[in-house]
Formats: C-alpha cells, structure tokens, sequence
C-alpha cells in the first residue's frame, strides 16, 4: 500500500511539473507564450517580446487608451486575437452579441470627473500592467500583447484585483 501511494506521489510530481515547463502557444505565431503560474492570470497569457517590441507595445496601449479606441468593434477585431475577442463575448452582459469593450476601463460608471488617460505601463512576467484614470478613478488592468508582422495584438485582458490606488 505504500508503495502504490508513494508512486502515486511520484506520478503527481511529475505530472506536475510537466505541465509548469509546458510552453504553449494561444495563437497562430512565432511569438512564445510564457508559462502561467498563477492560475488567476490564465487569462493574460504572457509573451517573450523584445525590449523594442515592448515600446512599440506599450505606446500603443497609451494610444488606444487615450483616443477610446477599444470602443470600436473594428478596432478591436483588428487588433485582438480570437482568445480575447471570444473574453469580451463572454464578459458583454446584454442581450444580443457584442464585445465588454469596457474590460479596458475601469468599473466606474463613466467616473466622476473629465480626468482619463494613462499613468503608467510596466511589464511584469510577460504582461502589461497600465494603471489610468477614468473619469478620476483610478484603477490598473493586466493586458496580454505581443507585435505580429509590426502590428500590435492583444490576448487577454483583466482587472488587477491587487490593485490599491493609495
């Protein structure tokens, strides 16, 4: 009986620890998707891009952002892949179809006030971490992007839960 658990055990681990080594790959590209450890951050996969593709990234973030850009259908299905267009089908709550295109602002209802726009982008593990105003409210979003043919997508998005704007 100790033996059978003991392999049972061994299996686990090793089970384990294959599926933390696994690399996958969410979309079509020659662009490599980093390993989720934190199961909360499955929707955000973290991609490997290099320091200018970074800038590229994180100027567009700003822009899009800055100019609403995610509230327009086109916008976001040139430049979300099918993962995060099938997050926001998923997270729109009204009858019919459609995209939560307000997944990229904060969870006030239009804030209190005119002040929008960015504060600040970092990337952590793979992901893009950009704290903004909407409408005064302050809030930080976790979003997954990675630059095909010169051309900025994004994966996934979420609300940074941890998150305490002071």
């Amino acid at each position: 009986m100790k033996k059978v658990i003991y392999l049972l055990i061994m299996l686990f681990c090793a089970a384990s620890l294959l599926v933390s080594c696994k690399k996958t790959n969410t979309t079509e590209t020659v662009t490599e998707t980093v390993t989720v450890d934190d199961p909360a951050l499955a929707r955000v996969p973290a991609h490997n891009n290099t320091a200018e593709e970074d800038a590229l990234i994180m100027d567009f973030i700003k822009e899009m952002y800055e100019n609403s850009l995610f509230i327009e259908n086109e916008f976001l299905e040139s430049h979300c892949t099918p993962n995060l267009l099938q997050q926001l089908k998923d997270d729109y709550d009204y009858e019919g179809e459609g995209y939560a295109n307000w997944d990229f602002r904060s969870d006030s209802q239009d804030g209190f006030g005119e002040q929008t726009g960015i504060l600040k982008i970092e990337k952590i593990d793979g992901r893009y971490y950009y704290e903004a105003l909407d409408g005064g409210v302050k809030f930080r979003n976790i979003l997954s992007a990675f630059v095909q043919d010169g051309k900025v997508l994004f994966d996934g998005i979420m609300r940074d839960e941890s998150y305490n704007p002071e």
